[in-house]
């Protein structure tokens, strides 16, 4: 698998919270953040994975915020839509995932 991370590996970033709503804290606002993900349906499998394509999006949203010295991404929305994909085999399925959020320092 080219390209892909072990599935058991922790995320460097993990320590940054990735939530719907609201801290319980005080915080200073830094940025809004944007990512988009997707993942199609394999060779061997019987559909796409929202589940790796929601991972995907959560990954570049922390990635997002650590690089905008950031410590969580509040109020994110998430949406969602499924594609047909042109393959060799015939048509895939795909799913693709947006989300937004507003990167914040805890104070």
């Amino acid at each position: 698998m080219f390209g892909k991370k072990k599935k058991n590996a922790p995320s460097p970033n993990a320590h940054v919270l990735v939530i719907t709503g609201e801290l319980n804290t005080d915080y200073q606002i830094i940025d809004s953040v944007f990512a988009m993900d997707s993942n199609t349906e394999g060779f061997f499998s019987m559909g796409a994975n929202p589940g790796e394509a929601f991972t995907g999006v959560r990954e570049q949203l922390r990635s997002a915020a650590v690089a905008l010295e950031g410590d969580a991404v509040i109020n994110c929305m998430f949406e969602y839509r499924t594609a047909v994909a042109s393959g060799l085999m015939g048509p895939k399925q795909s799913v693709e995932i947006f989300a937004y959020g507003t990167v914040v320092k805890r104070l």
